[in-house]
């Protein structure tokens, strides 16, 4: 299939554009042929709203680009579950909210149902299945409830033995640093990103740029540099992929295993430290709040730092 990300996306949900039709005729439809559940009724019916069809495509997009850029998918009939959840965990690592997150799983979901559409259509011969419930079904717990704390001693020394270099580091990076994976594997890119004292991020979430002073191990620095240099690449991401950080932090710790609960620690000793400096309880929330890329106090009072 060729064509811009957005119009083979408009294609593609043609297929189950029902506009005008009855969804509550549609749904009980579904149960009659055996669907069940919420989940089982989406993947037997369309889309019948024009605010449905709109979001959904343009969240559909926002995966299609991601996928260009990231994973160089052109031809979105080409699209996999790796792919899909690939793009759902960096949605994660930006720490987009619980119905951000929803919301982009439930479009691509029915992506899902439109390409399965599609294929028969077209004579493609192919089966689309993301496995995005079961894949992710407590993600939205850990995103709405904040149910991944700081790890313990015990799990941190775990991933600090990892003998992967650069999955190591990167664990360090995320501890120490308080970066997401997102912004470690950006480490190089531009020539002042790793000072002598100070990590400065670009375009980390929102597209918003920030500097970190309060790096808990400051070899840390040293290491990233040397690393980038012994492997003659220009930024962190030439070494390592994310989804290749997600599958060795797993391979330690099981299928909950996460980089990104790191910086759960960091936040706790970064409050920790400023407290130690002076400053009070809701002054070290606010700094320790910039130094993770957050705009709002609430969310580390209420997340990081429990």
């Amino acid at each position: 299939m060729k064509g811009s990300v957005k119009w083979q996306v408009t294609e593609i949900f043609k297929e189950i554009k029902e506009i005008g039709n009855s969804k509550y005729a549609a749904k009980n439809l579904a149960r009659q042929n055996g669907a069940h559940g919420s989940a089982g009724i989406a993947k037997e019916t369309g889309i019948y709203g024009y605010r449905t069809n709109d979001t959904y495509r343009d969240d559909v997009v926002k995966f299609g680009d991601w996928a260009k850029e990231n994973l160089k998918l052109k031809d979105l009939t080409k699209t996999d579950a790796p792919a899909v959840i690939a793009y759902l965990e960096s949605r994660i690592a930006d720490d987009n909210a619980h119905g951000t997150f929803q919301g982009d799983k439930a479009a691509l979901n029915k992506f899902e149902v439109a390409l399965n559409k599609y294929s028969q259509s077209h004579n493609l011969g192919k089966t689309y299945d993301f496995k995005l419930n079961e894949t992710f079904k407590d993600s939205h717990k850990s995103l709405r409830h904040a149910d991944v704390r700081a790890y313990n001693k015990a799990t941190v020394d775990k991933l600090l033995n990892m003998e992967n270099k650069a999955v190591n580091l990167a664990v360090r990076c995320a501890l120490n640093a308080g970066l997401r994976k997102s912004e470690i594997l950006k480490l190089g890119l531009k020539p002042d990103s790793i000072t002598n004292n100070n990590i400065n991020v670009y375009g980390g979430k929102g597209g918003k740029d920030r500097t970190i002073s309060e790096i808990a191990d400051k070899s840390l620095i040293t290491d990233i540099k040397i690393f980038l240099k012994e492997n003659n690449i220009e930024k962190f991401g030439d070494a390592v992929t994310g989804s290749k950080i997600n599958y060795e932090i797993r391979k330690v710790l099981g299928d909950t295993g996460s980089i990104h609960a790191l910086r759960h620690n960091y936040a706790i000793n970064c409050i920790k430290e400023f407290e130690m400096k002076g400053f009070s309880h809701v002054e070290a929330v606010h700094l320790t709040s910039l130094q993770l890329g957050h705009n709002r106090n609430e969310i580390i009072e209420g997340v990081y730092s429990k």
